[in-house]
């Protein structure tokens, strides 16, 4: 909406200088007059919020199919923390950049290893970030998180679900938690927001497990 709000104001600037002499300061203080327009417009409910999903390789192949299913239904990616080995370096060796360790070139020396999850409509996702800004030791986890606007190095998360469970269970957990927060903090709009986006996402799951 805010991109849309300022391609409209800038269409009009570019219609306003064929038809009018506009010096170079009117322009800057139009493009600055619609920024600030901009600025000021209601973020969307899910910029405030995100849910993620953490997995790896290493769970039951059976767990990783029911999730991948359950993720396609609702519109999530499965996220890794990386692919394949984790990459030792030796004693005498340059430590190896994230880059290194992740880049494209690694993932696509592994993705057969996620081929049987994209074969189940799955989107999977390599985020070692998100492991790291939320100490994901263990998984499988769903996550409810803030959207971190900064480079930030750590974001409490809000919510989560731990243990090998269906993404319904999990969302349903976690709207319960929400629910007990917003008794205490009706009014709070990051709780608002995520308890809409949970919701939404179960809407997408329907009547299942």
């Amino acid at each position: 909406m805010r991109k849309f709000f300022l391609s409209v104001a800038l269409t009009l600037l570019s219609f306003s200088q064929a038809v009018f002499a506009l010096t170079p300061e009117d322009v800057q203080n139009i493009v600055q007059e619609a920024q600030t327009a901009v600025e000021k417009l209601p973020a969307h409910e899910e910029e405030q919020v995100a849910v993620a999903i953490a997995v790896s390789l290493s769970m039951p192949k059976a767990s990783l199919i029911r999730l991948a299913e359950d993720a396609r239904d609702a519109e999530l990616p499965l996220t890794f923390r990386g692919v394949g080995t984790e990459i030792t370096n030796k004693p005498d060796e340059k430590p190896k950049t994230t880059l290194e360790r992740y880049g494209k070139g690694l993932v696509a020396r592994h993705m057969r290893d996620f081929e049987f999850l994209r074969e189940a409509g799955a989107t999977v996702q390599i985020d070692p970030v998100l492991f790291n800004r939320h100490d994901i030791s263990d998984v499988p986890r769903v996550l409810v998180m803030p959207v971190c606007r900064t480079a930030c190095e750590k974001a409490s998360r809000l919510f989560e679900a731990r243990g090998d469970v269906t993404l319904r269970y999990a969302l349903e957990h976690i709207q319960k938690d929400i629910a007990r927060a917003l008794k205490a903090d009706s009014e709070n709009t990051q709780l608002i927001s995520a308890q809409g986006l949970v919701q939404r996402y179960l809407d997408r799951l329907g009547d299942r497990p």
